[in-house]
């Protein structure tokens, strides 16, 4: 087993009564934790005549992650005694895109039973690798409400560097990256694009009820600035649901980037987009129908 770190508390003891402790606990638990390409593994040791001694098989936790993630430890291992159960917690951060994105994982496991649950937080990177600040929302909706669980999440909300972002932003922030990522040459070259569903809780939905509408036979459409880009949000007659059909960064130097200034649809289901940099015009259509593009 390769180890890419390892952290040994030998001298770390749990106390008698822990933090929201029901009962006093039996056992006095101490542990060691390593970790290896794919996992976390924690070794329990037990307190017999005034030392610390294995006990167990080690708890193989494999990480909480996605694929193409680089996992690295993080803090120091921890321990909490919560209604009369013993714990111990690590952390562990998941990068992905070179680190603009993030997850910040807690790992809470029962030194006796070897039950591992998890809080993790993700989002975007605020800062730069080493150093991150997290903004966007953890997994305490989806999980079982447990009392490691809210520990966890005790724990999150008072650390600096984990940034809460509201559901609709966050929302609206995965709906832009998903859009970039399929549209890479969108102002460029090219002569296809995709739109994306956009979720009515969104910031983006809510931004479009507020805002100057375009409408044709099929869609209205509105252009509004949120979270940092100027999104052409679509909505369909017939169904009601909203799609984001384009989308750039908010204009902050109309010399040196394209800047939105008119939009209108020309038939049912093309929209006319006139942009503006510098001295430069030009016209986008896009044809909602069957997602092509064509510049003039």
């Amino acid at each position: 087993m390769r180890r890419i770190s390892a952290f040994v508390f030998g001298l770390t003891v749990l106390l008698l009564y822990g933090c929201g402790a029901a009962k006093p606990v039996s056992k006095v638990y101490s542990a060691s934790v390593g970790f290896t390409d794919s996992s976390a593994v924690v070794s329990p040791l037990l307190m017999k005549k005034g030392n610390w001694s294995p006990v167990g098989d080690p708890l193989v936790l494999p990480f909480e992650r996605q694929a193409g993630a680089v996992t690295t430890p993080v803090d120091t291992l921890s321990f909490v005694t919560l209604e009369g159960v013993q714990y111990a917690v690590l952390s562990y951060l998941n990068a992905y895109s070179g680190g603009s994105s993030l997850e910040y994982v807690l790992t809470a496991v029962t030194l006796e039973s070897g039950k591992a649950e998890s809080f993790v937080f993700s989002g975007k990177n605020l800062g730069t690798l080493p150093d991150y600040r997290i903004e966007g929302v953890s997994n305490i909706s989806l999980v079982e409400d447990t009392p490691a669980m809210r520990y966890m999440a005790s724990l999150a909300a008072t650390d600096s560097r984990l940034v809460e972002l509201s559901e609709a932003d966050y929302l609206t922030d995965k709906a832009v990256e998903w859009w970039l990522s399929q549209n890479p040459s969108a102002m460029g070259s090219a002569r296809k694009f995709e739109y994306g569903a956009v979720p009515a809780e969104s910031s983006l939905a809510a931004a479009f009820s507020a805002s100057h509408v375009e409408k044709s036979a099929k869609f209205e459409c509105a252009v509004v600035d949120v979270r940092g880009y100027t999104s052409v949000v679509v909505r369909s007659v017939s169904s009601g649901s909203y799609l984001l059909a384009w989308t750039v960064p908010v204009c902050t130097n109309r010399r040196t980037q394209w800047y939105l200034k008119n939009y209108y649809f020309e038939n049912p289901s093309t929209l006319a987009m006139i942009f503006y940099k510098g001295n430069s015009m030009a016209k986008y259509r896009i044809n909602l129908a069957n997602r092509t593009v064509t510049r003039s």
